[in-house]
């Protein structure tokens, strides 16, 4: 893309320059005020929270399923039903994987992602936990990634180191999850590499938990746009498990505006 654009510079005046310069900019201001979308990790048994996500369409984006850690020991037709309603709510559903951050086998891995796509065939691919971040684990993780998309359908991957990771990762994933950690964590010592703003915000995930307020809410979803987190989800919930259940009232309903609203966020 550099080089088409230093080329065609190169052969243009001063005109096509200021034309240029102007797209250029226009483009930079539309990619700042896009919305973003959530993105859950809906680690909760099918019930009124998979509803709960449904009806918020088309707010939540991406919800993650997670029977037991995995896909569990067999299909379970509750998952099957809340899999197929979240898919015909245009939610993209991802299947928990965990790697032990590049020393699981990649067979026992391949083995839960086959399960997922046995049991749940409208998922749409694969969370792939506990991430490494060093370079020399990016062609494991690499080959997972073509595992997910060898099954067929959107072979959506997702990739949680749960922190920033290397420029080396980028291919590797088709969502980098590059926070997850308390909202104290999030708006105090939070800081990205320069690379990561070379890339489409589509590209990266933020999950900040122990985030009390409303108010406190809305401040960590603009953190999160200038941060370039395409995706995002924010709960009030804690450890030692803060995404078994969602948040409800004007903390959700706030949070979907939020997050969906463009340039200067929600009025």
């Amino acid at each position: 893309m550099f080089d088409v654009r230093r080329c065609a510079l190169a052969k243009a005046g001063a005109r096509s320059w200021l034309v240029l310069v102007v797209v250029l900019i226009s483009g930079a201001a539309a990619q700042a005020a896009a919305a973003q979308t959530m993105a859950v990790p809906a680690y909760f048994y099918p019930g009124s929270y998979w509803t709960q996500l449904d009806q918020a369409k088309p707010g939540v984006g991406v919800a993650v399923m997670n029977p037991n850690s995995g896909p569990g020991s067999g299909p379970d037709p509750n998952y099957v039903a809340a899999v197929k309603s979240a898919e015909a709510a245009g939610i993209t559903v991802v299947g928990y994987v965990y790697t032990s951050y590049g020393s699981r086998s990649i067979a026992a891995v391949e083995s839960d992602i086959n399960n997922y796509y046995s049991w749940y065939p409208d998922l749409d691919g694969i969370f792939l936990d506990e991430a490494s971040t060093s370079c020399a684990n990016e062609p494991y993780y690499a080959t997972l990634n073509r595992y997910v998309k060898s099954k067929g359908g959107a072979g959506l991957t997702v990739l949680n180191p749960g922190t920033q990771t290397n420029q080396c990762y980028e291919p590797a994933a088709d969502i980098l999850l590059t926070f997850e950690g308390s909202d104290t964590q999030y708006v105090n010592s939070y800081s990205a590499p320069s690379w990561v703003a070379h890339y489409p915000a589509s590209h990266f995930w933020h999950v900040i938990y122990g985030t009390p307020t409303v108010s406190a809410m809305a401040t960590a979803v603009q953190l999160s746009k200038a941060r370039n987190a395409g995706y995002v989800y924010v709960t009030s919930a804690s450890l030692p498990n803060p995404y078994d259940l969602l948040p409800t009232g004007l903390y959700w309903t706030d949070e979907l505006a939020d997050i969906a609203a463009t340039g200067g966020g929600r009025r």
